[in-house]
Formats: C-alpha cells, structure tokens, sequence
C-alpha cells in the first residue's frame, strides 16, 4: 500500500464500509402500494421493478389500472430511495467521504447535492403519460 501506517489504516477501513454498503444494497428491496392494497409493486436499490402484485380487486380500475400500477412503483421507489440513503450513511457520513464529495461539487461548480429521492407523479402526470403511451401504440400499431 503506501509508506504511512494511518492511511493504510484509513483505507483498509473506507474498503471495509464500501463492502459492507454494497452488501446491504444488494438485499434492499423497497415496497409500495396503490388501489388500496390491490396493486403491490417492489423495486430494488437501483430503483429497478423486480416484482408486480396484482390482487383480485385490481381488475376493478379497469383503464386506470396502468396509473395505479405507476403509483404503487413511485410509491415503492420512494421508499427504496430512504433504505439507500440509510443503508449509505456508513460512507456518506465519514468526514473524509463529506470532505471529498465537498470538494468534487466545488469543482463542477454544484453547491448542493442533487436530490436522489424521486418525487411522486401527480394524477395528471401519470393519466398523460398513460395517454400518451396508448398514442404511441395506436400510431405504431399493436402487433409488436
């Protein structure tokens, strides 16, 4: 490694966090819910959809059923973006990783972290992206 026993120390112990964060990552899963409970959609720590539940009851919102599903996966990518953020904070609050990061947003000229929770779609985001699917697939045709 290098020449000085306390950054050897320093580093053998950043390595360490960065394992064990990595680990955590790997297991958080992030769940949410819409329809009253008949739609469940889970989404990893990447925020990528790994399981849809549909129950019974969720045949029952008919067109509104692609909203619903939409809102139950912002609703669990917003719970998966808070176990992240925990399961980070071994290494985001290290004085050395804040001091770093400090230093990296100073030079790109960004003062203030970028959010990384995503915000929930409002009713109307979500109908005009719905709307504008079934456009797409009606100019497209839908024999794909």
């Amino acid at each position: 490694m290098t020449d000085d026993p306390d950054i050897d120390a320093a580093l053998e112990e950043m390595k360490t966090k960065a394992t064990q964060v990595q680990a955590a990552l790997a297991k958080i899963r992030g769940s949410g819910t819409a329809a009253n409970g008949a739609i469940t959609a889970i989404v990893d720590s990447g925020g990528h959809l790994r399981d849809l539940k549909l129950g019974r009851s969720a045949l029952q919102w008919g067109d509104k059923l692609a909203s619903m599903i939409l809102q139950a996966t912002a609703a669990a990518e917003q719970d998966v973006a808070a176990k992240v953020e925990r399961a980070m904070r071994p290494l985001t609050q290290d004085h050395r990783v804040e001091a770093g990061l400090r230093t990296i947003r100073e030079t790109l000229g960004q003062a203030e972290p970028t959010a990384l929770t995503p915000t929930a779609m409002t009713e109307e985001e979500i109908q005009a992206a719905d709307d504008a699917y079934y456009e797409r697939m009606n100019q497209q045709g839908w024999s794909r």
